[in-house]
C-alpha cells in the first residue's frame, strides 16, 4: 500500500503529455508545411514536350511519375504534358506511346514550383529487347547478354556514370536474336551503368532502358580471367629451345601466366614455367626441349585473387636440330612442320607413323648448311614404313611449291639395316632422296615435283624397288655403286630417267621408262655385269638406251621410241627385244639400234624383232642375226585401248620364249 500514493501522483502527468500530442496534431493539421515564420508546400510539378527524333511533337505520349504511377499525363498534339504532385529532388520519370521504345529521363523537382523539362525525344520501335542480363560479374569484367525479336547487331556503352562514355561492340554486319558482350577492364567495387544500341540492317538504332551492375572486391573474386590469345611457338637460329609468345590480356587484376607442355594434343599437360611469368612480359623460352620431338604448348592467366584461367588456343612445335636418341612421329600428332635442319646422329632414330605428314617450312631457323633449304640428313635410322592406305608424306609446307623448296632426304653413312622407306612419298625437293654408302630397304616410293628423283652413291649390294617418279627432271642417278639392283619402277615424263655410270655390277629390271624427252636409260659403268631385262620404253621423241662402255645384256625389253639402242663402244648382248615407232613423232622410226663405231666386221646383234622403222636404218653400224624378225606384233593395248600395256596378245615368235616384256598385269596405268 506503500506504493499507492506514487500512483496517484503519475496520474496528471499522463494527461498533460497526451494534451500536448493532441494540440502538436491539431496544429500540423491545420498549418500543413510550416517552417519558421512561412509555409512551404513539399510537392511540384513538371511540364515538357515529347518529340519524336525527327523533332516531330508526339500525341498521346504516356508520361508518368516512376515512383507513383497514378501521377500521369497524356501529351496533347503539340507533345505537351504536365503532372502534379510529384515529390521534391531528383526523380525519374518514364515515357510511353504506341510503336514508340519506353524511355525514362531525370528531372529536378522543387517544392510548390513547376519544372520546365527539356524536350525529350523518344525512338521508334521495330524490335524488342528482352532477357536482358548481367550473366556474370567479377572485380574486372561482366557479361552482359539479352535478345531481341529480331535479327539485329548492336553493342553496350557503358560507364562509371549515366553519361556512360565507353562502349563494347559486336562484330560488325552479324546480324543475331541472342547477344552476348563481356565488358572488361573494370575497376574493382564500382558500379557501372549500361545500355544497349542496337539496329536491324540498314535501320535506325534503337536504345535499351538504362541498367546498371556492380563490379566485385578484388578479395571475393571467383572469376577467372580472360585465357591469353593467339598463343604461338617459334624457334630461333639457337638450336634445342623453343619461343612461346601471346597476345596480352587486358584484364586489370592480372597477375601474370602460366606455361604448360605436352608430347601429345590430348595428353595431360605439365607446367613448365615453373615461377609466374609476370605481366608485360608475354613470352616464354622453353630450354629444356629434345630434337626430333614435337611439343604442344597452352598458356593461363592467373589474377590477384588466385583464379586461373582455361586456354584459348594450342601451339605446336617440332624441334629440329641433332637427334641423338629415339623419337616416334604418330599419325595422332600429324601434321609434322620442320622448320630447321634435321640431322639423324648415328646413335638417334626416328620412327615415323603410317598416315603420317611431314611438312617442310619454306625458310631454315638454324641457317646451317643450305641457309635457305631444309636438310633431312640420316646417319643413324629412319624408319618409315607404312601400310599401302597410309602411306607417309614428306612435302613442302607451300601451296603450290616449286621443284627446290627443300633438299629431300638425305642417307649418308647410314648402315644401320632398319633404315626403310616403303610406301613413301616425296615431293617438292631439289633431289627427293640421296643413299649414299647406306643400307635398308627402299621400295613403293612416289616421288612428285622435284629436280632429281633419287641418287644412289656407293653402296653395296642395294636394292631400290617400285619407284614411281611424276614431273622430276632426272628419275634417278645410280653411280658408283657395286651390285645395284633397280627393279619394277616407273619414271613418268622426265627428260632422262635413269643415268647410271661407273657402277661394278648393275641389274635394270622389270622397270617402265615413259614419255622421256632426251633419253631413257644411260649406262656408263665401270666393271661387273650389267643387264637391262624386262623394261619397257615408250616415248615419241628422244633415245630409249645409251650404252656408253663395258657390253650389258639387253634383253627381253620392249622399245616404243623413234631411236631405239646406242652403242658407243664395245659388242654388248641385243636379243628377244621387240623394237617398233608406233610413238614416233616422225611417223616411223629413225634409228633401231646403232653401233657408232661401225667398223667391219660389224657386230651382229639378235635376235630381236624390229620393225616400224625407215628402211636401211634398222641395223646402223650393225647387223642383225639371221634368227632375227621384222613382224609387226598384236600387242594387249591394241585390243584392250590401255595406253601402256605393250604386253604380247600372243606370245611371239612361240609360246617356250617369248620375247618383250613379260608382265602380269598392265605395265603402268596413268
Amino acid at each position: 500500500m506503500k506504493n499507492q500514493p506514487e500512483k496517484k501522483q503519475e496520474k496528471p502527468m499522463v494527461i498533460k503529455t497526451l494534451a500536448l500530442i493532441s494540440l502538436i496534431l491539431l496544429f500540423i493539421s491545420v498549418f500543413p508545411g510550416c517552417s519558421g515564420t512561412g509555409v512551404t508546400p513539399r510537392e511540384g510539378s513538371i511540364r515538357g514536350k515529347i518529340l519524336n527524333l525527327s523533332n516531330q511533337p508526339l500525341e498521346d505520349a504516356l508520361v508518368t511519375w516512376a515512383y507513383d504511377r497514378t501521377r500521369w499525363s497524356l501529351t496533347d498534339n503539340q507533345g505537351n504534358f504536365y503532372l502534379e504532385g510529384i515529390g521534391f529532388g531528383e526523380q525519374l520519370f518514364q515515357v510511353e506511346a504506341f510503336g514508340y521504345r519506353t524511355t525514362q529521363f531525370k528531372a529536378n523537382i522543387y517544392s510548390g514550383q513547376t519544372t520546365e523539362a527539356t524536350d525529350w525525344q523518344i525512338e521508334a520501335k521495330s524490335f524488342d529487347y528482352s532477357e536482358i542480363e548481367v550473366e556474370e560479374v567479377s572485380a574486372t569484367h561482366a557479361l552482359i547478354s539479352w535478345k531481341t525479336s529480331d535479327y539485329t547487331n548492336g553493342l553496350i556503352e557503358y560507364g562509371e556514370t549515366e553519361s556512360l562514355g565507353r562502349t563494347v561492340r559486336e562484330p560488325e554486319r552479324e546480324y543475331a536474336t541472342v547477344h552476348s558482350l563481356k565488358i572488361t577492364g573494370l575497376s574493382p567495387e564500382k558500379q557501372y551503368f549500361f545500355k544497349i544500341i542496337a539496329a536491324r540492317e540498314n535501320r535506325d538504332a534503337e536504345t535499351s532502358v538504362l541498367d546498371s551492375f556492380t563490379t566485385s572486391s578484388s578479395l571475393e573474386d571467383r572469376t577467372p580471367p580472360s585465357p591469353p590469345t593467339n598463343v604461338e611457338a617459334a624457334l630461333t637460329s639457337s638450336p634445342n629451345m623453343v619461343t612461346v609468345f601471346w597476345a596480352p590480356v587486358s584484364d586489370l587484376d592480372l597477375k601474370g601466366y602460366k606455361v604448360y607442355r605436352a608430347e601429345s594434343q590430348n595428353a595431360a599437360y605439365q607446367e613448365i614455367s615453373n615461377t609466374l611469368i609476370a605481366k608485360g612480359q608475354e613470352r616464354y623460352t622453353d630450354v629444356s626441349v629434345v630434337p626430333g620431338k614435337k611439343y604442344y604448348y597452352r598458356v593461363t592467366s592467373t589474377d590477384q585473387a588466385g583464379n586461373e584461367s582455361g586456354f584459348n588456343n594450342i601451339a605446336s612445335m617440332l624441334v629440329p636440330g641433332d637427334v641423338a636418341t629415339e623419337v616416334t612421329w604418330t599419325r595422332g600428332n600429324s601434321p609434322y612442320l620442320i622448320a630447321g635442319d634435321i640431322n639423324i646422329l648415328e646413335t638417334g632414330r626416328i620412327n615415323i607413323d603410317s598416315g603420317v605428314e611431314v611438312l617442310i617450312a619454306d625458310y631454315d631457323s638454324f641457317r646451317r648448311s643450305d641457309p635457305n633449304r631444309i636438310d633431312i640428313k640420316i646417319s643413324g635410322a629412319l624408319v618409315a614404313s607404312a601400310s599401302s592406305d597410309y602411306p607417309i608424306i614428306f612435302a613442302s609446307a607451300l601451296t603450290n611449291a616449286d621443284k627446290n623448296s627443300w633438299n629431300g632426304l638425305v642417307f649418308e653413312n647410314a648402315e644401320n639395316p632398319a633404315n626403310s622407306l616403303v610406301n613413301v612419298k616425296i615431293s617438292d625437293a631439289t633431289t627427293a632422296l640421296q643413299i649414299k654408302n647406306s643400307k635398308g630397304v627402299y621400295s613403293k616410293i612416289e616421288i612428285l615435283n622435284s629436280e632429281t628423283g633419287i641418287k644412289c652413291e656407293s653402296n653395296l649390294d642395294l636394292t631400290v624397288a617400285s619407284v614411281l617418279t611424276r614431273r622430276v627432271t632426272t628419275g634417278i642417278e645410280i653411280t658408283g655403286n657395286t651390285n645395284f639392283n633397280l627393279s619394277s619402277s616407273t619414271f613418268y615424263h622426265p627428260s632422262v630417267c635413269i643415268n647410271s655410270s661407273n657402277n661394278d655390277g648393275l641389274t635394270i629390271s622389270q622397270c617402265n621408262l615413259l614419255e622421256f624427252t632426251e633419253t631413257g636409260l644411260i649406262s656408263n659403268e665401270s666393271a661387273g655385269q650389267i643387264e637391262i631385262s624386262n623394261n619397257l620404253f615408250v616415248a615419241p621423241n628422244g633415245t630409249a638406251i645409251k650404252m656408253l662402255s663395258q657390253n650389258p645384256i639387253v634383253q627381253y625389253n620392249t622399245i616404243d621410241c623413234p631411236y631405239a639402242i646406242q652403242i658407243s663402244q664395245g659388242n654388248p648382248t641385243i636379243s628377244k627385244n621387240i623394237i617398233l615407232a608406233d610413238r614416233s613423232v616422225f611417223g616411223n622410226g629413225k634409228k633401231a639400234i646403232e653401233h657408232l663405231v661401225g667398223v667391219l666386221p660389224l657386230p651382229v646383234f639378235g635376235p630381236n624383232n624390229v620393225y616400224g622403222f625407215e628402211s636401211g636404218n634398222e641395223y646402223s653400224g650393225c647387223t642383225a642375226s639371221e634368227d632375227s624378225t621384222a613382224e609387226d606384233v598384236l600387242l594387249m593395248k591394241e585390243i584392250t585401248g590401255d595406253t601402256y600395256d605393250y604386253r604380247l596378245r600372243q606370245p611371239f615368235p612361240d609360246n617356250e620364249d617369248p620375247w618383250g616384256i613379260q608382265r602380269a598385269t598392265v605395265p603402268f596405268e596413268p
